[in-house]
């Protein structure tokens, strides 16, 4: 599929479904707030941030990738925001993703984490105070800093100014790195689901990324890392079940083992005694075989011979 139909096909979509929160929120202040801005540019390159040499860039988007925001609070929300635009108030709830706070922690100690939202910075800040409370982010982008595009806007990782090879982007909508799609994780989009495991299950991957010397492209790498943990994980399984029986037929063996030397101990010289003294017509004992639980011998046994 070329950039064309992907657009269209978003363009579509977009139709379709209703208006998101940012939509929304653009929709309300856009008689509140009109900016003249230069869009015959395709690149707008040069945004200053810090380079490091030593480490790689991941781009963080906001809504619906690490929160989810609404203007009713519908399906419970983990806090409200008081937005004001140009005057104007707007009253916003957002749910935060599960483990949001310990992704971010994590993630800084081995990438430069970059947020970057298409929404606007009067409501993109408090909510990145809140879900980033120690600035792990050391770079805030906003909708003024997006590539606008037939069909919406776009995130052109160009204008970090850093080799794409050490650039990755985790966006729940492929519009955000239709420049740069090999450098493009896609993750599920998050609303209220607080069971949502997608950011935990997503680290040990980033972890392992950050250690590659190129990130391209992250969905096949994705899947080979997919594939290399189940691949793994049936190998480690095979060994415990593997050890578990040898285990069990050392066990059963020994077992077997003592049951036949308590058999041969129990056969010795008591039987022929008795066999003796029957042919010898001395008695015709009642004999009752008894284990005696009295002593530390774990093999001994008696018989008991009464006269009838």
């Amino acid at each position: 599929m070329n950039t064309n139909d992907i657009i269209y096909q978003q363009q579509q979509e977009q139709l379709e479904r209703q208006p998101n929160f940012l939509e929304k929120l653009c929709s309300c202040i856009y008689f509140f707030r009109k900016k003249t801005h230069k869009t015959n540019e395709k690149y707008q390159l040069g945004i200053d941030t810090p380079k490091s040499h030593s480490r790689k860039v991941c781009v963080l988007d906001l809504d619906e990738t690490l929160v989810h925001s609404q203007f009713k609070p519908d399906n419970g929300y983990d806090f409200s925001l008081d937005i004001k635009v140009q005057g104007q108030l707007f009253k916003v709830y957002v749910t935060v993703r599960p483990g949001v706070e310990n992704f971010i922690d994590t993630l800084s100690e081995y990438f430069e984490i970059i947020m970057w939202t298409a929404s606007l910075k009067e409501y993109a800040d408090p909510v990145m105070d809140i879900i980033d409370p120690s600035r792990r982010a050391l770079i805030r982008l906003y909708r003024d800093s997006c590539t606008p595009i037939q069909g919406g806007l776009t995130k052109n990782l160009n204008k970090l100014g850093r080799s794409l090879k050490d650039v990755l982007i985790i966006d729940n909508s492929q519009m955000s790195f239709i420049f740069q799609p090999e450098n493009g994780f896609l993750i599920k989009d998050f609303i209220t689901d607080k069971n949502d495991i997608e950011l935990d299950s997503l680290l040990p991957f980033l972890i392992w990324l950050s250690q590659q010397n190129d990130v391209r492209p992250v969905s096949q790498l994705y899947k080979q890392y997919v594939m290399n943990e189940l691949t793994q994980r049936k190998h480690s399984k095979r060994q415990i079940l593997s050890k578990s029986m040898i285990l069990n037929n050392q066990s059963n063996k020994k077992k077997c083992d003592n049951q036949i030397q308590r058999t041969q101990t129990v056969n010795h010289c008591d039987v022929e005694e008795i066999e003796l003294r029957v042919e010898a017509n001395l008695n015709s004992p009642n004999i009752e075989m008894k284990l005696d639980d009295q002593t530390d011998d774990e093999s001994r046994e008696t018989f008991e011979i009464s006269n009838s």
